[in-house]
């Protein structure tokens, strides 16, 4: 199988994974159909940004894809949709709580079990810069961080009873819900945000007061805290300021900083920072290698949690499986399998100009296939004809569930 870019897509390619709509999250097209024309500009219009279509010998790429997780995901995602649309038709909606916090739970459920499959939960809502594809990537994120955290969950909550400090239920309906503040914005002050991504815009970081107030009261405060307090930054830089009394009359209101936020919010702020980064405010797109290498190895590495941070290559391919890459020796390649402990170096295999159609995919030709930790003069030089020579990095040795 091989993940092609819907602009890519060519009447004869053969689906080799279902095709979910963008928005909704329900079934478009089933695997084993055989693509036309009309289909094709269908699928681009409405936002489909990918296809996985049958190729041959790429079999271990399948291990990563879960019909299952597809399915939650397609729910989770139609289920954010639903509080989007309720909150834009009436500010103080009375939205299903109990109904997200059970399809969250089955999301969460499916991972731990299907675990190879987490490479694949984020990424499917579109391409676009809209609230639902965010909201979407930012929750599934979160939840992939926490469930790879859990000893450090624990040791973070220790007053809680280890069960229930490793329960990531509420992170994720945080994470679902953290901007839900911004319906409450004009759409003057969305747009410019949207295209500027200042965040010191007053008027945008509104956005968490107004979202906290609405859903105080009707989900747990670590969930709701989130929604207040993601824009909380480790380094003390973040919003918003509190109130609150001081040792020091004089030094007046502050931040949050360090461990004083809760660690769901610190989650959550490095899943946010990471799909901004990774769709940028002019509409281009950074390669995820680019945004790991900012978020490890930037100016904005101390904004974050360093354990959390430690966790984010570990759940996010910095080449995923079905991706194609050209090498330094001038081939073109298709990711076969991830390494987490080696991001950057994954096993790949040498693509083969023949276009894949029912005629040729049962070639039985065994391509050329490098493992680049062990091929150390061979690495990733450009992906979807970006050059991401300058952003592959060595993980970051740091324990995870440390304190």
């Amino acid at each position: 199988m091989l993940r092609v870019p819907i602009h890519q897509a060519k009447p004869g390619m053969i689906l080799a994974v279902d095709v979910l709509h963008p928005g909704r999250g329900f079934r478009l097209l089933k695997t084993g159909f055989t693509l036309e024309d009309l289909v094709i500009h269908k699928l681009r219009d409405l936002d489909v940004h990918e296809i996985w279509i049958e190729y041959p010998h790429t079999e271990q790429i399948e291990t990563y894809i879960s019909p299952l997780v597809m399915r939650l995901q397609g729910k989770v995602v139609s289920m954010i949709a639903d509080v989007f649309s309720s909150m834009h038709d009436e500010a103080y909606a009375d939205l299903e709580y109990p109904r997200y916090k059970r399809t969250l739970r089955d999301m969460i459920e499916s991972l731990v079990s299907e675990p190879q499959s987490a490479a694949y939960i984020v990424e499917t809502s579109g391409r676009g810069s809209n609230a639902l594809r965010h909201a979407s990537e930012v929750c599934f994120l979160s939840l992939l961080l926490g469930l790879k955290l859990q000893g450090y969950l624990i040791k973070q909550r220790r007053r809680m009873r280890p069960s229930d400090a490793r329960n990531v239920v509420s992170l994720g309906l945080g994470a679902m819900l953290h901007d839900i503040g911004k319906t409450q914005l004009s759409d003057d002050v969305v747009e410019r945000y949207e295209t500027t991504r200042d965040e010191s815009d007053l008027q945008w970081q509104e956005h968490v007061q107004r979202g906290h107030k609405l859903v105080t009261g009707n989900i747990a405060p670590a969930a709701s805290g989130i929604v207040l307090h993601h824009h909380q930054h480790f380094d003390g830089s973040g919003f918003p300021t509190l109130e609150s009394v001081q040792e020091d009359p004089e030094e007046g209101p502050r931040t949050l900083s360090g461990e004083d936020i809760h660690v769901f919010a610190r989650i959550v702020c490095v899943a946010n920072h990471f799909d901004r980064l990774h769709f940028q405010g002019d509409g281009s797109i950074w390669p995820r290698v680019r945004v790991l290498h900012e978020m490890l190895l930037g100016s904005l590495t101390a904004r974050f949690d360093p354990v959390v941070l430690a966790a984010l290559p570990m759940v996010v391919p910095a080449y995923t499986p079905g991706d194609r890459v050209l090498l330094s020796n001038g081939e073109t390649a298709v990711i076969l399998r991830w390494h987490p402990e080696a991001p950057c170096q994954p096993l790949v295999q040498v693509f083969e100009e023949n276009e894949p159609t029912p005629q040729n995919a049962n070639q039985k030709k065994r391509p050329t296939c490098y493992d680049l930790r062990e091929r150390r003069d061979l690495l990733i030089v450009q992906q979807d004809g970006c050059d991401v020579s300058p952003f592959n990095f060595r993980l970051l040795t740091l324990d995870t569930n440390a304190a």
